[in-house]
């Protein structure tokens, strides 16, 4: 096996030769309710020809329906993806850059990224392929993302590449869904970068064929899913029937083959050829049609203000709008006085949590299937008319209140910064961890359309092509058009909270970043309050005495989520990370 030093030297080299020619059920509020907001003036994506039109500008370069994919040195012969990014930006500049993961070998991929010259978007594309390797169980070919791309003094974009349902518009049993992971990434990249994406995908297939030494949290994932996993399919990941232990050795060379297919063909393997074919055969309730169909779109970004700085979050359907509006209606309702962890302030954030989470149930879809009132939602007097139905000693009615201890806290997140204040927030997942826990070709099937309601008066009910709800939360705090803060977290239904907190610790209460990331979180599911660590009896009692139910016996540490964050002082050009130690993550920088 290669060691890490000699890893890191080989995925330098293979991203200089890359870089050298460019220098769940839900409840819907009446449906009468949601006709009024959306009589409003709002933005919204109206059609699907309007949500694909950032598609079809870069349709020779990332659509399923193109083959190509960029080439160099190490992959095959095909037509070049011409970047959209500016490589003499990047080396033009002497800012900070840098990474932060969930795993040490993909920082290490990044870093060689963007010490080769690359961008905020290579590194981040880069990155994204290396944690589908030395993290299988989070995300990958199989399944989707959605990233947020900041550039300093320009608008922000956002991207969605999740899954989608099939064209009939009827959920597969396996609850699978047509995966968007490699048609985004090279749909962003045609967009944004700079380095040539086969160099990109590179290192993730050499660490696939080489190895690596299998660390606690994957070991702990492959034991945690033994039970629903095809162990017999699984030799690589359970050699005797037995799962991995730490320090043992994960070789995969056929996750190498499928991404040197991506590699070498481009993301229409994954739609319209080899892999393709193997997905239509191997998931019932999906055929070639369906994968054909798929395309990248951009939502509106979710965006509000919080203290000082402005917050931007994806756009919907994923739960960028839901973090937002609960952060708006916080402070609105005054929680900048009261102090963090007493009985009031967790009241008024378990209730503007309460309802921005009741607006996500009845307004929060695909907006390329249907309106969405963002503007109105996401309103400073909207979020003050709210505020003002909180009770000081009770709950605002909602229709609502089924509670959850959904075990489910896989996505994989991560930030990137580039040496011109480029910043990138990515969240990856396949939904559960392992997914649907269907291997194909090295890598595993999402199970993301479980996200659908199964209501058909709900906003969230299948159609042909739609995009499920999703909880995955990718984030960027910006002051004066000028990115700050990047952040995001795996965690399922608590991602929203768990960003809101680090959020308000941070940008209302004033507490570093490191502070805000440590402090213990709370989490609201119906009237119970899940502690990760218990309150104090004085402020136990109060939120007895309101109608909660506290909850402390949480056995996951992983349950409150992982934040990963990079943050940047646009003024003096410092960089700094943060690495939840709820998860065995990395960060780091480079500074001038």
């Amino acid at each position: 096996m290669m060691t890490n030093r000699w890893l890191n030297v080989v995925l330098a080299v293979i991203v200089t030769v890359g870089l050298a020619g460019v220098a769940i059920y839900e409840r819907p509020r009446a449906a009468e309710e949601r006709a009024e907001l959306l009589d409003q003036d709002v933005a919204t994506i109206d059609d699907a020809d309007d949500a694909d039109a950032g598609a079809d500008d870069a349709e020779a370069e990332a659509d399923p329906d193109d083959g190509g994919a960029a080439s160099t040195d190490t992959a095959g012969a095909g037509p070049e993806i011409e970047p959209g990014g500016d490589p003499d930006a990047v080396a033009d500049a002497d800012g900070s850059y840098g990474v932060t993961a969930s795993h040490p070998l993909a920082v290490d991929v990044g870093m060689a990224v963007l010490d080769a010259g690359g961008n905020a978007v290579d590194a981040a594309v880069a990155v994204s392929y290396a944690l589908s390797v030395v993290e299988p169980f989070g995300s990958g070919l199989g399944g989707g993302g959605a990233m947020l791309v900041h550039p300093p003094g320009e608008a922000p974009t956002s991207y969605d590449y999740r899954e989608i349902a099939p064209q009939s518009g009827e959920i597969p049993a396996s609850e699978i869904g047509v995966p968007g992971f490699a048609a985004g990434l090279a749909h962003v990249h045609a967009e944004h970068g700079t380095a040539d994406l086969a160099s990109l995908i590179t290192p993730a297939i050499e660490l696939a064929e080489d190895g690596f030494e299998v660390d606690a949290g994957l070991a702990e994932r492959l034991e945690g899913a033994a039970h629903r996993l095809p162990i017999n399919q699984l030799p690589r990941y359970f050699p005797d029937g037995q799962p991995l232990q730490p320090g043992d050795v994960l070789v995969q060379p056929e996750h190498a083959d499928a991404l040197r297919m991506v590699r070498d063909e481009g993301p229409a393997v994954m739609h319209s050829g080899e892999l393709g074919q193997a997905i239509a055969e191997a998931v019932g309730g999906l055929d070639l049609e369906d994968l054909e169909a798929y395309e990248v779109v951009e939502t509106p970004v979710a965006t509000g203000e919080l203290g000082d700085y402005e917050v931007l979050s994806g756009g919907p359907p994923v739960s960028g709008p839901t973090l937002v509006e609960h952060l708006q209606i916080a402070e609105a309702g005054g929680i900048a006085d009261l102090e963090p962890g007493s009985a009031e302030h967790t009241h008024l954030f378990a209730q503007a949590f309460r309802i921005a989470y009741a607006d996500r149930t009845n307004f929060i879809t695909d907006p390329v299937v249907e309106d969405v009132p963002l503007e109105e939602l996401l309103s400073p007097d909207y979020a003050a008319d709210q505020a003002g139905t909180i009770p000081d000693d009770g709950f605002v009615p909602v229709d609502d209140e089924s509670a959850s201890t959904s075990p489910e806290t896989d996505t994989t997140h991560i930030v990137t910064v580039d040496p011109t204040g480029t910043m990138v927030s990515t969240t990856n997942t396949l939904s559960n961890f392992f997914g649907s826990g269907l291997p194909i070709s090295g890598f595993f099937m999402n199970d993301q359309l479980k996200n659908f309601s199964r209501d058909p008066e709900s906003v969230n009910y299948p159609a042909p092509g739609k995009r499920p709800r999703s909880f995955i939360t990718p984030t960027i705090v910006a002051s004066d058009d000028q990115p700050v803060l990047g952040l995001g977290s795996p965690g399922g239904r608590r991602i929203p909270t768990i960003t809101a907190q680090v959020l308000l610790r941070w940008g209302v209460h004033g507490e570093s970043i490191e502070d805000a990331t440590t402090a213990p979180r709370v989490h609201l599911e119906g009237r119970e309050l899940q502690f990760e660590e218990s309150p104090d009896a004085a402020a136990a009692n109060d939120l007895v005495s309101w109608g909660y139910e506290v909850v402390d016996d949480i056995p996951l540490t992983e349950y409150y989520g992982a934040i990963q964050a990079l943050l940047h002082d646009p003024e003096t050009g410092e960089l700094s990370g943060i690495a939840d130690e709820r998860r065995s993550g990395d960060w780091r920088v480079d500074q001038p």
